[in-house]
């Protein structure tokens, strides 16, 4: 069963200034864009909705439970998070990042599964190298496979696309698509806005933005990268 991701009149830790409480449900197959400028707080948002950090007030729920106290391996299961830089130092193939991500989700790790897991994430042609020994781009594609392979309800994504070339772009928006059409839920902060809108899956957009500046707001599609462009330089 997915589970519905919910945030109710979160204020993050940071930054400092803050955003402005945050309230919203992201219910399977939707998907959400976070803008921002520069700090001010895209990343300590989906670390929040990780459950990574805590807030300042306010709760994150995955289903009934407040995701900071679900059991590690439940939260596992229902939810993955993908940083804006790769790990580097885990001296694991890249076929065996994908087996203990289905083993942390719960999945059954067979041989077939994992090769699933790999011609989806379209790294299959990797799959005996070391992620250490990949470029930050091809890393990046990994750990997105793994998200995918691991979460069957959400999954957060901050700064995907950074390393990544245009095709590599291309190749993410058509995976979030994917991943809302089997339903889950995806959370995507990013500044390449005209990706997003070519992509055509965003429901949601937020535009995180200080209370000096009228807070925070969610805008439901449809929505132009011009109008968020406005909204983040008034």
């Amino acid at each position: 069963m997915k589970l519905k991701l919910t945030c109710d009149a979160v204020e993050l830790a940071h930054p400092r200034e803050g955003a402005g409480a945050l309230s919203f449900d992201l219910p399977p197959g939707s998907a959400m864009v976070v803008l921002g400028r520069n700090g001010t707080g895209k990343s300590t948002l989906l670390r929040t909705l990780a459950g990574l950090d805590l807030p300042k007030r306010g709760t994150v729920t995955l289903g009934p439970q407040p995701v900071a106290k679900m059991p590690p391996r439940r939260r596992a299961a229902h939810l993955a998070f993908v940083s804006s830089t790769p790990p580097r130092g885990a001296a694991l193939t890249v076929s065996e990042v994908i087996e203990l991500a289905l083993e942390a989700g719960g999945h059954p790790a067979s041989l077939d599964r994992i090769e699933a897991a790999l011609e989806q994430g379209g790294i299959a042609a990797w799959a005996d190298e070391s992620i250490d020994t990949l470029s930050d781009g091809m890393a990046q594609k990994v750990m997105l496979a793994r998200a995918a392979a691991q979460s069957d309800s959400v999954i957060l994504l901050d700064e995907p696309t950074a390393f990544l070339d245009v095709v590599g772009r291309r190749e993410v928006m058509a995976d979030v698509g994917a991943w809302r059409d089997q339903g889950k839920a995806v959370v995507l902060a990013t500044h390449d806005l005209d990706a997003v809108e070519e992509a055509g899956w965003a429901d949601r957009w937020m535009v995180m933005r200080p209370p000096a500046k009228g807070g925070s707001l969610i805008v439901e599609s449809p929505f132009t990268s011009d109008a968020a462009k406005e909204l983040l330089t008034a």
